[in-house]
């Protein structure tokens, strides 16, 4: 029956007006259920209430209020048309969306927005009929295509690239929301396109940018096409392994992706494997430069087919490529190979100037007997080496001496190792290593904002160094990265570790720590520094805590007293030295267990518990295996015997017969006949002591020295 006079009339420029009356309308709210019957015919208008009682305000509310509802029917075509505001409540009108208004249902007619709160919708059945000519989402869609069809750009002088970026901003949906990510929306529009024969084959490429787009399921439907662009950037896609799935038919020579979520991924763009080969550029970068495993040396099987070799017969053309941005090759020759490549790059940051432009190799690797990195940026240091150096790299080793001090720094040189340079061996290309940039990704996986620790532990194995070498044995560099971390963390960093870098002092360090105001502590374990005077700028920060234990300084000093002194004259307001704590008199707090190195825990955790759990067995026999036939086994027994009953002296006799305590020895001769030799003479030992239980729980152990030779416990 025909509304005779409408409640509303909606006017659109193009359509027919659509006219609404309440009058049998059933309106349902709060509730998660409906009469299917209303819903069972597609010639009818709906419409949706949004309630929200005043809380929004602009055009800001409205997108705040549709953004929940297309999250809540995510998955299912919605189309609303005609949205009004109101001081209370906001309606729009919809038809042909029953797997939506289900949804809604589901959620028990409320939506939830950014701030947790929910907002009551109600929904009104059969507001209005349907009639041909009025507005219908499908041939507005159609219409904003085919205009946009008749206006397609041209790229990298290709014609057809159909730009649909924020394509709901055309004036074709002026009374209509069309939301892109709603992914049977994207999908509704890929099938259009792809279903238009005609219009089709013109298309070379798609624009999807700035469209909220979270799913790129719907683009599958290309599956086979080679476009020349596919460009998604700035929309909302998070997962690598959904793009991957979604995009694994999909082609075109370039794919754009920045100002997506899935471009912060620390594995990106690692993550989109699966999928590079069906790109020839990925934001303007070459996949292959993308890869862990990417190296401009790859291109060539022998790259002496590029580039312009220097040595030493046409040195003075090093000045021809004063001004180069290329990448230059650092060759050197190996057969054997004598050097690995960790001892060759060591070797190498030795002979290059520390008063030049900081030097990174990038893209190490060992063909055809020789060693082969690039560098890039750094004319003065290639000049310094052709000019000074003469190309040749001064492999050193430490000379021998009586003085065990002295032997730290008195170092002859074993080898010279000549090599030769490829200058402009590869053009540089977008995406290819920028020093400062991974230095910069380094220190964001390696700072803990929870602890508000900066770890920079073997700083080369960061991932996504691979591929470049940061120097921090040299002050300069050290300098720099330290630099651009408290430029990056300021304040907020309290904690520093550096262990495991080879560094060999830290001058100039302390004037760059100053802007981490907050810093308290630095770990220096495991370096290669000499001298406390290479560290006692750190003074100037006023330092909790340091740590020193690993370097070749330690062993300057007889007995830890002496260290802890000497550490403090430059550090008095030290509480904690190698992670032990201090006492006001310069005394290190007694630990319970101790290791001087934490390669040696396995080994004390392992040996320790075997050893005593097989002595207080009934067969000490499988002990012999332990001890080296030059062994020697000496046991030192204290006991006061006015304190001991009868039972436990006559227990403690056969320990009283091997004891070697000197002090205790009437008769000085049985210091020499106490010591035991060889695996068999310990083992009559061990036989002889009586039976006994250790309780491990109370064990203390002191690990004092660890190498790969010896281990004392």
């Amino acid at each position: 029956m025909a509304i005779a006079r409408p409640d509303e009339v909606y006017h659109f420029a193009n359509n027919l007006p659509l006219e609404v009356s309440y009058i049998n309308t059933q309106t349902y709210s709060k509730c998660s259920s409906y009469d299917i019957k209303l819903i069972a015919q597609g010639y009818v208008w709906h419409q949706i209430v949004i309630q929200h009682n005043g809380k929004f305000r602009g055009r800001d509310g409205m997108s705040e209020i549709l953004e929940a509802i297309f999250e809540t029917v995510e998955g299912e075509e919605l189309f609303p048309i005609a949205y009004r505001r109101g001081a209370k409540e906001d309606r729009f009108l919809v038809r042909q969306c029953k797997a939506a208004i289900n949804k809604l249902f589901e959620n028990n007619l409320r939506i939830q927005l950014s701030d947790a709160s929910f907002v009551q919708l109600q929904v009104k059945f059969n507001v209005g009929d349907f009639k041909f000519g009025q507005i219908s989402p499908h041939a507005k869609l159609t219409e904003a295509l085919n205009r946009l069809y008749t206006c397609m750009e041209r790229i990298n002088g290709v014609d057809g690239i159909l730009n649909l970026c924020r394509f709901n901003t055309h004036p074709e949906f002026f009374d209509l929301y069309v939301n892109l990510g709603n992914r049977a929306v994207l999908e509704a529009i890929c099938n259009l396109i792809y279903r238009n024969d005609e219009k089709f084959r013109l298309v070379n490429g798609l624009i999807l940018s700035d469209n909220g787009i979270t799913t790129v399921a719907p683009l599958t439907v290309f599956a086979g096409v080679e476009f020349v662009v596919l460009d998604l950037r700035r929309n909302k896609i998070i997962s690598s392994s959904r793009i991957s799935r979604d995009l694994s038919e999909v082609k075109a020579d370039e794919l754009f992706l920045a100002g997506n979520p899935i471009t912060n991924d620390r594995n990106y763009p690692e993550c989109l494997r699966p999928i590079q080969t069906n790109f020839k550029l990925i934001d303007g970068i070459p996949v292959e430069n993308l890869s862990k495993d990417y190296s401009p040396l790859d291109c060539e099987e022998d790259i002496n087919r590029d580039g312009y070799r220097i040595d030493q017969n046409n040195k003075n053309d090093i000045n021809l490529f004063q001004n180069s941005n290329d990448w230059h090759a650092i060759v050197i020759p190996d057969s054997g190979p004598e050097f690995t490549k960790h001892e060759i790059l060591d070797y190498f940051f030795i002979t290059v100037s520390q008063k030049l432009t900081d030097i990174y190799p990038c893209y190490y690797k060992f063909s055809s007997g020789e060693h082969q990195f690039l560098l890039r940026q750094c004319f003065d240091q290639l000049k310094y080496l052709v000019d000074v150096c003469k190309m040749e790299i001064n492999v050193p080793r430490l000379a021998s001496t009586s003085d065990k001090h002295a032997a730290l720094s008195e170092i002859q040189i074993d080898k010279i190792v000549k090599y030769y340079i490829l200058m402009n061996i590869r053009p540089y290309k977008r995406g290819q290593i920028e020093p400062m940039e991974c230095i910069d990704k380094a220190l964001t996986r390696r700072y803990n904002g929870i602890n508000s620790l900066l770890n920079l532990d073997n700083f080369q194995s960061v991932e996504g160094l691979e591929n470049i070498v940061i120097n921090l044995s040299s002050p300069k560099i050290l300098t720099r990265v330290l630099m651009q971390a408290s430029r990056k963390l300021l304040c907020s960093c309290v904690e520093l570790r550096l262990a495991h870098n080879k560094i060999t002092n830290v001058s100039n360090v302390s004037k760059v720590l100053n802007i981490m105001s907050n810093l308290n502590a630095i770990d220096l374990g495991n370096n290669w520094i000499l001298d406390l005077e290479d560290v006692k700028e750190l003074s100037a920060l006023g330092l909790k805590s340091l740590r020193l234990d690993g370097n070749p300084l330690c062993s300057q000093y007889s007995y830890a007293g002496e260290y802890i002194k000497a550490v403090r004259r430059h550090f008095p307001e030290l509480t904690k030295l190698d992670n032990i704590e201090i006492k006001n008199k310069g005394i290190i707090n007694v630990q319970k267990n101790f290791l001087c190195d934490v390669r040696g825990y396995d080994f004390v955790n392992e040996f320790v518990p075997r050893f005593f759990k097989c002595f207080d067995s009934h067969d000490r026999q499988s002990l012999k295996e332990l001890y080296h036939q030059s062994a020697i086994f000496t046991l030192s027994f204290n006991y006061i015997v006015a304190q001991m009953t009868s039972q436990n002296f006559k227990r403690i006799s056969k320990y009283r017969e091997n004891s070697r305590n000197i002090l205790k020895l009437s008769d000085l001769s049985r210091a020499h006949t106490s010591i035991h030799l060889g695996a068999d003479q310990i083992m009559q030992v061990f036989f002889q002591l009586p039976s006994m239980r250790h309780d491990m729980l109370t064990f203390s152990t002191d690990t004092m020295m660890y190498n790969v030779c010896i281990l004392f416990l």
